[in-house]
């Protein structure tokens, strides 16, 4: 299938480091689905979504809980460039954003898609609050931002129309593939996993500068990198948002 790779990298600590999530081919918009009429770039994530969190002996809402999820979508919505960027410059084009954020964020297995029956996309515009068409012109937009904000999933064409299947944001995948995989892995130190608010603190930063993070040994270095990442974003002419977790650290 034709697409391009997405590598996201950060610098933490004053190192250049990589993304702890496997690489995903970007799609292209066309009629792939697998047997149970999903994309199959959908099935491709929540399998791997799903080993994660067997692997971990965790049910999805505990090993990313809403907390988590809450950050990914705050940070999609609160990001540095969307003023700048030419589909989100108004405010009623950021607030549908926001929305489908949280469409998007509903459910940590669902890994970054709304996935939609036959009701395409009439039925998300009326999830969303807005005409039909109106949204399409926005998804129309977002797809066609460099990175991608959306990947769109349609099927072949009836009567002209090809009925909308299912809508990636492809930053809130790989970020919900990172907190589960920085969830799974327990603490050097203290044996424990990291815990959930810290987590979200850290997603939500990342989510503001649409980027993946890698995995940490250790809460302190998590707990390090949120505040590398809140410099990022000031960098960025953003503002760092408040923090859900005071640790009582200081470097």
């Amino acid at each position: 299938m034709a697409g391009h790779r997405r590598v996201a990298t950060l610098l933490f600590g004053g190192r250049l480091v990589g993304s702890s999530v496997p690489e995903v081919t970007t799609p292209t918009d066309e009629d792939s689905r697998g047997p149970g009429q999903e994309p199959l770039e959908y099935g491709a994530l929540a399998s791997r979504f799903e080993v994660i969190h067997g692997e971990a002996a965790r049910t999805p809402d505990s090993l990313v809980p809403r907390s988590i999820m809450r950050g990914i979508a705050a940070g999609l919505s609160r990001a540095p460039s969307l003023r700048r960027t030419d589909p989100l410059k108004s405010h009623q084009q950021r607030s549908l954003w926001a929305r489908l954020a949280d469409e998007a964020t509903a459910r940590p297995e669902h890994v970054g898609f709304v996935l939609l029956g036959d009701g395409g996309i009439r039925e998300l515009a009326e999830r969303l609050g807005v005409p039909h068409k109106t949204l399409a012109t926005r998804l129309d937009g977002w797809r066609l931002t460099r990175p991608r904000m959306v990947v769109t999933f349609t099927g072949r064409r009836v009567r002209g129309a090809a009925p909308l299947h299912a809508v990636q944001i492809p930053v809130a995948s790989d970020l919900v593939l990172w907190a589960a995989t920085t969830r799974a892995a327990v603490d050097e130190v203290d044996g424990r996993p990291p815990h959930p608010l810290l987590v979200a603190d850290a997603a939500e930063r990342l989510a503001m500068l649409g980027a993946t993070g890698p995995a940490f040994g250790t809460w302190p270095g998590l707990d390090d990198a949120v505040e590398d990442l809140g410099a990022a974003i000031e960098r960025k002419g953003g503002e760092a948002p408040r923090r859900r977790l005071d640790t009582g650290r200081h470097r």
